[in-house]
């Protein structure tokens, strides 16, 4: 995976896990569209939308370790374990 249309398309052929491709793209339209307040722009030099690159290659890179994670079939058998494990603790408290 290169290219973020490799990753929609790993998370929308079911890697990754559930709604990962959904949040994926809800979390880039968020940093993507996030507007200056027009109080602030005399602070960015140009009017219009601010991208954090910064916080667009976190999510990228988070969602791409998701891919890998659940494409490695014993890491995810233990990280499902884990969580059925808390959630059942979770249930009984």
């Amino acid at each position: 995976m290169d290219t973020l249309q490799e990753l929609r398309a790993a998370l929308r052929a079911g890697h990754g896990f559930p709604g990962d491709a959904e949040r994926l793209d809800a979390e880039l339209a968020e940093q993507l569209l996030r507007q200056v307040p027009v109080d602030q722009l005399d602070q960015v030099g140009e009017v219009g939308t601010v991208v954090d690159l910064v916080a667009v290659a976190e999510i990228v890179a988070a969602y791409r370790g998701r891919v890998l994670l659940a494409a490695d079939r014993e890491t995810a058998d233990a990280v499902n374990e884990a969580v059925n494990d808390l959630l059942t603790r979770q249930g009984t408290e």
